[in-house]
């Protein structure tokens, strides 16, 4: 069984045979990792309880999935000025955003996980007197 035909053109960059080697290595990869996988059925939204898990856990590649997608809903919704009434901390960190979804999560139904960033941020951080 051979590989498919390759994606891209393999014809040299002005400045060098290093690029066209690279772009053989990116294609070779990009062909076999498409041949290898299966079939998706669709996107399926991560659920409050596969974050919370991700970010419960000790494996580096689970907990950096949550922190990179905590980081990412935030950027979306609230960076990079917070709605009215939510005031992050001057200390916040992705990993303090991880631990109010996880506790978010953990203390409530599963549902989507962006709403459960969502309502994480919005109930943890509500806007104080002194911070008005």
């Amino acid at each position: 069984m051979g590989l498919p035909a390759h994606p891209l053109p393999l014809t040299p960059f002005p400045g060098g045979r290093g690029r066209s080697l690279t772009l053989t290595a990116l294609g070779l990869l990009l062909a076999i990792s498409a041949h290898a996988q299966p079939a998706q059925q669709g996107w399926k939204q991560m659920t409050s309880r596969q974050l919370a898990t991700a970010c419960h856990s000790a494996e580096p590649g689970q907990h950096g999935l949550c922190l990179g997608y905590v980081s990412g809903i935030y950027d979306l919704q609230f960076a990079p000025t917070p709605p009215r009434g939510v005031c992050p901390p001057s200390d916040f960190t992705p990993d303090l955003l991880a631990q109010v979804v996880t506790a978010y999560a953990d203390t409530h139904e599963d549902g989507p996980a962006p709403a459960a960033v969502g309502q994480a941020i919005v109930r943890f951080f509500p806007c104080t007197e002194q911070h008005r």
